[in-house]
């Protein structure tokens, strides 16, 4: 008979995962989102072409290890706890983030980038502990809350920066990085609870296809949708950067890209909010179906506006939108996931979401090398936000099917 678990404040574990979350995207937004223009500055690499190919290949490369490493991770936090899982990322990411700066080429840059995402992955370590020690009836407000931690970070770490890089230079950006990773890993250390009980061992195992096959098919397809997710949401985020650029100037391209950086992180914020707590009064795939209409438009706008100021609005409201998608399907999953394999299942996802963005690094890169546009990233983004709908709309036929 196993011992009982001591109960857990859930309120108390979501606030301080809150703000670890938040300390350790602030970091991370510090200086990720200035790497166009670090590459740019740093290796001498001025043609937008190239530029944006070598953006293409950290993006892919850093992703694909994301990838590969995350079930992994996810299947060492069904057997040795969530919250060691969160402090493994943390803590590494402390230490090897600054290490970016001294990299003596392009491709070196790509390498460390490698080795931080395959030990990275606090969002989902994150979700996979609260989901775990939250009543099944507030995981959707739970998820929304932890999705507003993760954008106002990246609102806080845009201006931080901003100011930092473009008043000290890029190693101040990678230095404060390192700084919020290691006080958000302490606070986590410190206040986040999680009463772990190992799973008990069972004489015999059955395989992997087999557990596999026990799954019920609705969580097959929401992976289908993850990836599908994965692709619209990040095929255009790594060229912001260059096309604020093309809009301004390459003197107040590093301010401007803060402040339209902000204003996404700040609809992000209001989505995480506000969609989040409506997943728990409607079933989620009605908040996604319109939030992906607006998506859509807003998107197209920023592929074809000459105006920052048009620029900017339209991907504040586009992250309102878009910002929903993965709390309601997160939701979705966590509601149908047998409580055992939870931290494996959102392990799979979230390799399966970055497999995504995978594509989308690729294509991205295929786009710009055809087209030789950057706006032609952002049309295609739309594009691809329509085309989500029918493919919503078949696997919410299928999952009702399967009730």
């Amino acid at each position: 008979m196993s011992a009982k678990v001591p109960a857990i404040n859930w309120k108390k574990n979501l606030f301080c995962t809150w703000i670890g979350q938040l300390l350790c995207m602030a970091g991370y937004s510090a200086i990720m989102p200035f790497i166009p223009l670090f590459i740019r500055d740093q290796y001498h690499i001025t043609d937008d072409k190239q530029l944006g190919i070598w953006v293409s290949a950290l993006t892919f490369f850093g992703f694909a290890s994301f990838c590969v490493a995350n079930p992994f991770w996810g299947v060492m936090a069904d057997k040795f706890g969530r919250k060691l899982m969160l402090l493994r990322s943390y803590y590494i990411s402390t230490v090897v983030f600054p290490l970016m700066y001294y990299a003596p080429s392009v491709i070196w840059l790509i390498v460390i980038r490698f080795l931080i995402s395959f030990f990275s992955g606090s969002v989902t370590a994150a979700q996979t502990l609260i989901v775990t020690t939250t009543p099944k009836e507030h995981q959707g407000t739970a998820l929304g809350l932890l999705s507003s931690a993760v954008w106002s970070g990246q609102m806080i770490g845009m201006l931080c920066g901003a100011f930092f890089v473009d008043s000290f230079g890029y190693k101040s950006g990678f230095m404060v990085c390192g700084a919020l990773y290691l006080v958000g890993g302490i606070i986590t250390h410190i206040w986040v609870e999680e009463h772990f009980v190992p799973p008990e061992k069972t004489a015999k195992k059955s395989s992997p296809w087999k557990e596999a096959r026990a799954l019920p098919a609705a969580i097959w397809v929401l992976m289908g949708i993850f990836v599908a997710v994965g692709l619209v949401r990040q095929l255009e985020a790594p060229y912001v950067p260059i096309l604020i650029r093309q809009i301004t100037s390459p003197e107040k391209a590093i301010f401007y890209t803060g402040i339209v950086g902000l204003l996404a992180a700040l609809g992000a914020v209001i989505s995480g909010l506000v969609l989040g707590k409506l997943c728990d009064k409607f079933p989620p795939m009605l908040v996604a179906i319109p939030a992906v209409i607006i998506a859509a438009i807003t998107m197209l706008i920023q592929g074809i506006t000459g105006s920052l100021l048009l620029f900017g609005g339209s991907r504040f409201f586009n992250f309102i939108a878009a910002g929903g998608l993965d709390p309601a399907f997160q939701a979705m999953l966590a509601k149908i996931s047998p409580p055992e394999k939870r931290g494996s299942l959102f392990g799979i996802a979230a390799s399966l979401r970055i497999f995504g963005v995978m594509i989308a690094s690729l294509l991205g890169g295929a786009i710009i090398g055809i087209s030789g546009s950057i706006r032609a990233v952002f049309i295609w983004t739309a594009i691809l936000f329509a085309l989500l709908l029918p493919l919503m709309y078949l696997a919410q036929k299928i999952m009702n099917k399967n009730k």
